[in-house]
């Protein structure tokens, strides 16, 4: 029996020695401990309101007993392992493949970028200014985002061309879709941001509208026309008066004179005398020759002039359908006599049958009297007059006497300068034009105005064709009557008639 330490629970020395030679109270409490069972372990809640053991030991799946017996503390039970869930492994069938493919399909169609193309250096770019990550991306902008757009009604692949009605193109470059049709050219968004009917239709509408409107608005300067588009001097051969008196037109060429819009055809646009284009729809124009220059008239039908030239200004109207382009000459081959010119255009015409252009028919005259009864019979069918030209001419890029106009009426254009109230029924609207002629003579005219034209008038400063019987002694034109505006002049031109009285 070891004597108790002195210093007790105070002892503070640790030597092996020491603590062998005497007892401390420590050592009392350390065999107590050995000889006392273990302690119970913790209990869990589990979901089931079941109270479970968990222990640190393997998992595994053991039954717990119903009851325990409180009183036995030298023996505990077995802890309880904590139960759990087991997933269920399940294989994919075709179907679900299947569905998932087509759901990765529709999310790659759905993936649209901002715009923008990727940089050609990509992560090696060292440029910072803000100008250049607004038009290229990079690879720190991350992948494109996806947009909820709905699906396409005719799928368009990357890359492809697709043709449709009118001979237009729709082309795919990754998300930008594309159009030859001049509607979509002339659009002042970005060529991401614009659509246009043809892609309307083949695409599907409400695709459109997702598509282009989600995308961001960029301004764009304006696109330059392109070479066939842009303004061409135009120089055409124009048509002198008929002199009953002086000229005998015994074997020249005859033809009806068209009220309708002269255009010159190059072999890829129209224009006008001035050389304005006229962007006619490309159905309108396919079967055109390309190499083979034309002269001759847009023509809408007899007294159909106004509605005609609202449909030329109209770019690819559909309205074009109603008009047709008579051919009568052929300026490039202007060096060859009038006959061969006409031959030429005859042979393509029969060969390649133009659906929207003809071939003006020429019949030869056998006098002045013919003049006369054909002039009669084109003004009861309510047209113009008549138009002659002299065999074996040339083409003349000018006015030239080897084609004359013949009209019961004559014809002229003046500047408009100013308005007429109206009366009765056009009350607080425009009663008629007033009127100024090139020689300077100031006159009215009101006659051949429609409803509309008295609602909303030429512009101060167009300048309007318009036909008379005759000059009045003051030198004003007698019974005028309104025509419509002249789209292809920029002045007022007179009549040519006999001298005018000398108190003018």
């Amino acid at each position: 029996m070891k004597p108790d330490c002195k210093y007790g629970e105070k002892c503070y020395r640790k030597d092996p020695t020491h603590l062998a030679a005497y007892t401390h109270k420590k050592d009392e409490k350390d065999d107590e401990d050995s000889k006392s069972p273990p302690p119970k372990p913790k209990l869990k809640r589990n979901k089931t309101h079941e109270l479970s053991f968990v222990d640190e030991a393997p998992k595994k799946l053991v039954k717990k007993e119903e009851k325990m017996d409180e009183d036995d503390d030298e023996a505990p039970p077995k802890p309880a392992l904590k139960k759990l869930r087991s997933r269920s492994i399940s294989i994919p069938d075709e179907n679900e493949k299947k569905k998932k493919e087509e759901k990765k399909d529709e999310e790659e169609e759905m993936e649209i970028d901002d715009g923008r193309e990727d940089c050609k250096y990509w992560d090696k770019c060292y440029r910072k200014d803000p100008g250049h990550f607004k038009q290229f991306r990079h690879p720190a902008d991350g992948k494109p985002r996806k947009s909820k757009r709905p699906k396409s009604k005719n799928k368009l692949d990357d890359g492809e061309v697709k043709n449709v009605a009118g001979g237009f193109r729709l082309k795919r470059i990754g998300s930008h879709f594309s159009c030859t049709c001049i509607g979509w050219k002339t659009q002042k968004n970005a060529p991401n941001k614009r659509t246009c009917k043809h892609l309307r239709e083949f695409l599907g509408d409400e695709y459109e509208k997702s598509r282009v409107g989600r995308l961001p608005i960029t301004k764009e300067p304006k696109a330059e026309p392109t070479k066939h588009f842009s303004h061409l001097n135009v120089s055409l051969l124009l048509a002198h008066k008929y002199d009953e008196k002086s000229i005998d037109p015994t074997g020249w060429w005859m033809s009806e004179k068209l009220d309708g819009v002269r255009a010159f055809w190059n072999g890829k646009c129209f224009f006008s005398r001035l050389g304005n284009p006229f962007y006619a729809p490309a159905w309108f124009t396919k079967d055109l020759p390309k190499d083979m220059h034309l002269d001759g008239e847009l023509f809408g039908g007899r007294k159909k002039f106004q509605s005609t030239v609202s449909i030329v200004k109209t770019p690819e109207c559909d309205n074009w359908k109603k008009i047709k382009y008579h051919v009568f000459d052929a300026p490039n081959l202007g060096k060859e006599p009038f006959e061969k010119r006409m031959k030429a255009v005859r042979e393509y015409f029969e060969d390649h049958s133009p659906q929207y252009a003809e071939y003006c028919k020429q019949t030869k005259c056998t006098g002045k009297q013919e003049i006369k009864d054909e002039l009669k019979k084109v003004i009861a069918l309510g047209g113009e007059g008549l138009m002659i030209r002299e065999p074996g001419s040339k083409y003349e890029r000018k006015r030239s006497h080897t084609l004359l106009k013949i009209k019961k009426f004559y014809d002229a254009e003046a500047v408009v300068i100013g308005y007429d109230p109206g009366k009765g029924r056009f009350q607080g609207h425009v009663g008629a034009l007033r009127c100024k002629m090139a020689k300077g003579t100031v006159f009215s005219v009101g006659s051949g105005m429609t409803d509309k034209d008295h609602k909303h008038p030429p512009k101060i400063g167009s300048i309007i064709t318009y036909k008379f019987q005759e000059y009045t002694n003051s030198g004003t034109p007698r019974f005028p009557t309104y025509l419509g505006v002249r789209i292809d002049m920029d002045k007022p031109k007179d009549a040519e008639l006999p001298p005018l009285p000398d108190d003018i």
